[in-house]
């Protein structure tokens, strides 16, 4: 938000977008919500990369062995 001043205006700290505001609640907010997308997408990837990749082979397979012309 730039250099201190001495006023800075108040906001929310689940709705800054500040990546550089430094008031302890969105320091917190920012640490906590990477922490947990990070903790989130890596556990959600893979499981859903495997799950996927599995349906999708089969599948691939499956339309291989049919000779439906798909390449």
């Amino acid at each position: 938000m730039g250099a201190w001043t001495g006023t800075r205006h108040k906001h929310d700290y689940h709705t800054c977008e500040d990546k550089f505001c430094e008031r302890f609640p969105c320091r917190v907010y920012r640490d906590g919500w990477q922490d947990g997308f990070e903790a989130g997408h890596g556990a959600g990837y893979g499981s859903g990369y495997a799950a996927g990749f599995n349906v999708g082979y089969a599948q691939g397979g499956a339309d291989a062995a049919g000779g439906t012309g798909a390449a």
